[in-house]
């Protein structure tokens, strides 16, 4: 029998000592000058890089730097880091959330979500992405970082040059791209000598991801703030306008607002609201080619399906202004004097015009949630030092806007529509009392004693009805 050559026991013996199993080139590869692969699971594909400072002696190397990239099919939040013993509890580790948050450094202090406890470790270049059909994490940190405390020296383990290294990884489900549960996707790994391992030709190139990939988080910002200009300005300002037509303010609201705005709202309503529509188009416009050009899926969290379901209504509103049904009733159409203000509008019209200041209300309370949830994304995959100023003036401007909408409805409905009710209702039957008036002294011309009996019966029920309508 033929013994195997030199060159297959090398590379038996380096896939040994490695603790995992590779796939791609058996080629054994200096990991200090070349990326290295190792494939996790059928799914996940793990490419490192390690850097050792220049008249290093230390075998353990707490100062190397490891760069790391994971490659995940599917869109999934990814975790990989290091574990004193290949367990989970008390390892040190680094979760990434496509869509959500950039990798950040943490410490598994038990299985609980809740015990998951957010590490100052320093990552260089973390990104995480979705591109076509996979997840990509990458980072580089030093050993030391990414090592965790041994209970008696409280010295970083877990992480060596030359010694023995425990690693874990864990990933969700296709399309779970916040942290979840991982079920079966998980394991543990152990390599002998990060200095050596696995090729992979295509490494190099891979290894490009945060140099590469255009940064789109200038066209997010672009988003958010196109969106506060649509939702944070133009729409409550449409909103108001239409609110406070008619209001019955004090004598300085109705000496400095109200002749002016009961002239110009309805060309205020109708600008704003163009204005609105128009950013929002560009405000979907943009987020719907970001996401094609990251590659990430559609509609996966609520930001997302709430930015449809904003753009989809808010269109639908404006197609059902355009379309309203007529004001006033023509002579020979039944009306509806159900309404105090305009007694004589259809019926239809006002079933039109409860069912569009529902719409217009509705849609600009879910900006307000949407816009702030916008900022809470851009933060935590970006980051910003500012984060917390900006969502204290969002809060306070747009808490302004809601209490002046809020507020103002609710006081024309339990207040002025009562008053405006009584008023109109009292001119009307004015109306009709002067009306049988004249009947009546038509009627007093004739001979007939007992018509002129009738008319003054309801005459006087008329003035009873009148005396009865002031005090509504």
């Amino acid at each position: 029998m033929r013994s195997p050559s030199p060159i297959v026991l090398i590379g038996l013996l380096h896939a040994f000592r490695s603790g995992v199993s590779h796939s791609g080139s058996s080629t054994v590869t200096d990991c200090t000058r070349s990326f290295c692969r190792v494939e996790l699971s059928p799914n996940l594909i793990k490419r490192y890089k390690i850097t050792v400072p220049v008249g290093n002696t230390d075998k353990t190397c707490p100062d190397c730097k490891i760069t790391v990239q994971l490659e995940l099919d599917g869109y999934s939040w990814i975790g990989m880091g290091v574990s004193q013993n290949g367990g989970m509890v008390g390892s040190h580790v680094v979760i990434g959330e496509p869509g959500m948050a950039e990798p950040k450094a943490y410490y598994l202090n038990g299985k609980d979500q809740s015990l998951i406890k957010s590490s100052d470790t320093v990552l260089e270049h973390a990104i995480i992405d979705f591109i076509n059909d996979r997840t990509i994490m990458e980072f580089t940190t030093t050993f030391k970082n990414l090592g965790v405390a041994s209970p008696i020296d409280q010295e970083p383990i877990g992480i060596s040059l030359y010694g023995t290294s425990s690693f874990i990884w864990a990933h969700g489900n296709d399309g779970e791209n916040q942290l979840k549960y991982h079920g079966r996707n998980k394991d543990s790994y152990q390599v002998n000598d990060l200095s050596s391992g696995t090729g992979d030709e295509t490494a190099e190139s891979q290894m490009t991801m945060s140099g590469s990939i255009s940064n789109t988080s200038s066209k997010w910002l672009a988003h958010g703030i196109l969106a506060f200009i649509s939702w944070g300005i133009c729409a409550p300002l449409a909103v108001t306008a239409a609110i406070f037509r008619d209001f019955e303010g004090n004598a300085l609201w109705k000496k400095n607002f109200s002749e002016k705005l009961s002239k110009w709202w309805f060309y205020i309503h109708i600008g704003c609201n163009s204005l609105n529509y128009f950013f929002t188009l560009v405000v979907f416009s943009v987020a719907v080619s970001t996401i094609n050009k990251e590659g990430s899926p559609k509609w996966y969290h609520a930001h997302s399906k709430m930015g449809l379901a904003i753009f989809l209504l808010a269109t639908f509103q404006v197609a059902g202004g355009l379309l309203r049904p007529a004001g006033k009733a023509t002579v020979s159409s039944s009306y509806d004097i159900s309404d105090p203000i305009e007694p004589n509008k259809t019926r239809k019209r006002l079933i039109w015009e409860l069912a569009h200041n529902v719409l217009g209300i509705g849609l600009f309370l879910f900006g307000v949630w949407q816009i702030y949830a916008g900022m809470v994304l851009y933060n935590m995959r970006y980051g910003n030092s500012n984060f917390v100023a900006l969502a204290f003036f969002y809060v306070v401007w747009m808490g302004l806007w809601t209490a002046l909408i809020i507020g103002g409805t609710i006081y024309k409905w339990k207040y002025q529509k009562d008053e405006v009710g009584s008023t109109e209702e009292v001119k009307r039957i004015e109306e009709e009392s002067a009306m049988e008036n004249e009947s009546q002294l038509e009627l007093s011309e004739s001979p007939n004693d007992s018509t002129g009996d009738v008319s003054q019966n309801e005459s006087e029920s008329l003035a009873d009805k009148k005396s009865e309508a002031v005090f509504i």
